[in-house]
């Protein structure tokens, strides 16, 4: 059983037994009412902070300094770094290095859901492989659903998650 602090989720797709505390607005729990070492208290800290601002999927909509976008980055990596076990931070692929360029240092993987076609760029202090698998490989996209259903951590990608971390 883990301890697991989840910044800026509203979901909790990990497998029953672990005790999940979440901070997101979606659910009135806003992550400056932590303070930045509260990661030092749990076994894993995972963050989504809001890409709108940094995906190239809505490049034509990027503010020249999205201020209010990476003060919430900041905060959630400096959770992060606090933490004494794991933690990772997810983004599409986009240009969040190039605000916080100590995230190059981090980066583990690009990861490719099957289920969504979906690619995530994760960040963070362990190291994760995944399977070789053809893009696009007869699942189409998941497009009925809402924007924040959408954007939901599927489970896919926590059983990659923990499958991973179970290397440890």
């Amino acid at each position: 059983m883990m301890n697991i602090l989840q910044l800026c989720i509203y979901s909790n797709l990990w497998l029953p037994g672990h005790q999940i505390i979440s901070y997101d607005l979606h659910i009135g729990k806003d992550i400056f009412s932590l303070p930045q070492d509260s990661g030092k208290n749990f076994d894993l800290v995972c963050a989504a902070p809001p890409c709108d601002q940094y995906t190239k999927a809505n490049a034509p909509n990027w503010q020249k300094s999205p201020g209010h976008f990476n003060k919430i980055t900041a905060h959630c990596i400096n959770i992060c770094l606090s933490t004494a076990h794991f933690w990772f931070l997810e983004q599409p692929p986009g240009r969040i290095e190039s605000f916080f360029p100590i995230l190059k240092q981090y980066r583990i993987i690009t990861w490719r859901s099957q289920i969504t076609n979906k690619e995530h760029v994760i960040y963070g202090n362990f190291i994760c492989f995944q399977a070789h698998y053809k893009r696009y490989s007869g699942q189409k996209p998941i497009s009925n659903k809402s924007k924040l259903q959408r954007e939901a951590w599927q489970p896919d990608f926590i059983k990659f998650i923990e499958s991973n971390l179970n290397n440890y």
